[in-house]
């Protein structure tokens, strides 16, 4: 691993893991939000349904987070990335194809197996190839792709995309593709991983990794925040674009607000997650990201129909939302006492709790639409609080 993280390939390595993050993350997950409004319509679908629809996605990822997490130490990370994209690829085109809620559902489902596992190859792979002395800006380099992409995704993918390729499925399906030719990519540009004596993966051994994994104080309190942040995130930009139409928003202004969330943390994620290096901190650097997430979330609730309150929430809550995500990939990898071997497992259980927030928290803050169209902001600022206050009680001290 030394080698590698001395070899000036990585830098390849770091721009294939970036445009990785575009393709398979940020632009699919943020222009799926933007097709909401559409999809609706043309399947007569109400808030709370596409609220499930948004969170489905991660149910699946609470179950496969870990086992993945596991498939990518046994197998390798250049396995695990080409087959998870071409997986991925297939399932996510599938939804173009859905008719009705059900069969959305079902895809979605089906996607939300693969998609989750996918971050964790990427920060896996920043680990393998690059120092601590460099892992801050490598993985905020990685949140550059995903930022990017979402933002690009949310403001492009039912405002152009759709026009041009001829309606949301069409885009859904283009999406996939995208994910297939990138699984060939990597199977030209990965190096081979190194053989190793492998004994059989069975039920016993994955039990007894969660539970060394499970072990770290410092990842359980990782996995506890980032259940409050990413809950608070999905449930922000799921909601936004379709809450803003109900307020009497035009399209086009409604589809401008997530976009300036992806861009002030596309701004913000590269000399935010490098601050980490150059403090030797990546805790501190999390709580002031969570503590910006919840203030622009709360803003949110305010704001009601005002353009320009509304935009300044937006640029406040997203600001250090991929520095956040990058920060924590990192600061997993690199706990005292983890082995390299262990780094997917460790991964993956947090993408447990990852996927809980992201799946539980979106519907359960849409069903409060019912009361008031602003109403779902207050539960999603309080995950975000929740997240603040859980890293703030960790001191570094009683590691295990």
């Amino acid at each position: 691993m030394r080698d590698r993280q001395h070899s000036p390939y990585r830098w390849v390595i770091l721009a294939m893991v970036s445009l990785s993050g575009f393709i398979t993350m940020g632009f699919p997950i943020a222009g799926l939000s933007a097709l909401f409004s559409e999809i609706a319509t043309s399947l007569d679908l109400d808030l709370i349904q596409i609220g499930v629809i948004w969170g489905v996605g991660m149910v699946m990822g609470i179950f496969t987070s870990f086992l993945g997490g596991s498939l990518i130490d046994y197998f390798g990370t250049r396995r695990a990335l080409v087959f998870m994209c071409l997986a991925a690829g297939v399932c996510g085109a599938l939804r173009g194809l859905a008719v009705d809620f059900w069969s959305l559902f079902l895809f979605s489902f089906l996607y939300g197996t693969l998609q989750p596992v996918l971050p964790l190859n990427f920060v896996k792979l920043n680990r393998e190839w690059f120092a601590s002395r460099q892992l801050g800006f490598a993985a905020g380099v990685m949140a550059l792709g995903f930022a990017l992409g979402a933002m690009l995704g949310s403001r492009y993918s039912a405002t152009l995309l759709s026009p041009l390729l001829g309606g949301w499925r069409a885009v859904l399906i283009a999406f996939g593709l995208s994910s297939i030719l990138l699984a060939i990519l990597w199977a030209l540009v990965h190096p081979p991983d190194e053989r190793k004596p492998r004994q059989g993966l069975d039920l016993r051994q994955l039990v007894t990794k969660l539970r060394r994994v499970a072990g770290f104080r410092q990842l359980r309190v990782i996995a506890l925040a980032v259940f409050g942040a990413v809950g608070l995130a999905q449930g922000v930009m799921g909601y936004v674009p379709t809450y803003l139409r109900e307020i009497g928003w035009t399209a086009f202004d409604a589809d401008s607000a997530i976009p300036v969330f992806f861009l002030a943390s596309l701004i913000g994620v590269v000399p935010i997650s490098h601050l980490s290096d150059r403090l030797g901190e990546r805790r501190l650097v999390m709580i002031f990201g969570t503590a910006m997430m919840t203030l622009g979330t709360l803003l949110m609730y305010f704001a009601g129909g005002n353009y320009w309150a509304v935009i300044l929430a937006m640029a406040i809550g997203g600001l250090c939302f991929d520095s956040f995500m990058a920060l924590m990939g990192a600061s997993i990898t690199e706990m005292p006492g983890l082995e390299i071997a262990l780094v997917g497992s460790a991964l993956g259980f947090n993408g447990m709790l990852q996927n809980l927030g992201g799946s539980m928290l979106p519907p359960l803050g849409n069903t409060l639409s019912v009361i008031s169209l602003n109403a779902p902001f207050l539960l999603w600022a309080a995950a975000g609080l929740f997240a603040t206050l859980v890293l703030l009680s960790y001191r570094g001290r009683g590691e295990r």
